[in-house]
């Protein structure tokens, strides 16, 4: 029982920095995409409202703002490492995130 406590533990650290890893290079690439375009194109932390009834009961494309976003960062910084790291976090996320799964959470 003892061993199974030490992964779960070690497990849900990794998936909580993996998460902070991820938000503090997001918000970072954000803000450097901010400084370098026009006011008009900034970008939100969060995606823009749905602008039709029917968007808010079937959900469209969540993850195209982020992907805006990215390939945004990558036009304006070609050679920043911080998408690398976002990648690589989220990676880890998603490893950690199973591992947690497969360590019986629930049972």
């Amino acid at each position: 029982m003892l061993p199974t406590n030490i992964t779960l533990w070690l497990v849900s650290i990794c998936m909580i920095a993996g998460f902070g890893a991820i938000g503090f290079s997001w918000e970072r690439m954000r803000r450097q995409l901010n400084q370098a375009l026009p006011f008009e194109q900034k970008i939100t932390l969060y995606p823009p409202l749905p602008q039709r009834f029917g968007e808010l009961v079937w959900k469209t494309n969540d993850l195209g703002h982020f992907v805006t976003v990215l390939d945004q960062y990558t036009k304006t910084h070609p050679f920043s490492p911080l998408p690398k790291k976002v990648a690589i976090a989220l990676i880890v996320w998603i490893l950690c995130f199973m591992g947690l799964l497969a360590s019986g959470v629930g049972r």
